[in-house]
């Protein structure tokens, strides 16, 4: 049991070191101002009322996925809701890549926004197809 736990630790510190690495290279290399890894910046009182919403829709969106796995079998990938989740996850980050573009200065924040989220969720997901199959 503990080799299981010793695994998923090594695949989230790979996950962790390789985000760290893009964060750092693609913020150099675009000229953007250094963020913190994972942060959620507000941009401005319309991106809040819009994060607001987004956020209240990702709540139940989360409750009702709960209820449909447990109600329904799904058979294939697009049938489970939680890659709908996974849409709504991505959404978010478009929406702040939206209102970057829109409202910031230096447009290559929203390029930032967008290659962070792209890269984030890609590792992700290649992290926990492969790795599932280390654990296991």
């Amino acid at each position: 049991m503990e080799l299981f736990f010793l695994k998923i630790m090594l695949i989230l510190m790979i996950y962790l070191l390789l985000m760290y690495t893009f964060h750092r290279g693609i913020s150099s290399w675009l000229g953007v101002g250094k963020r913190k890894i994972f942060s959620h910046d507000i941009i401005n009182e319309h991106h809040e009322k819009a994060d607001t919403l987004h956020r209240k829709i990702m709540i139940v969106a989360l409750f009702s996925c709960l209820i449909i796995d447990v109600i329904f079998d799904s058979e294939h990938w697009y049938q489970n809701p939680y890659s709908y989740m996974m849409l709504l996850l991505i959404s978010g980050s478009l929406l702040k890549a939206y209102m970057e573009w829109k409202y910031v200065e230096n447009k290559r924040e929203c390029t930032y926004t967008i290659l962070e989220t792209s890269f984030g969720y890609g590792l992700l997901i290649l992290l926990l197809t492969v790795g599932i199959e280390l654990v296991f």
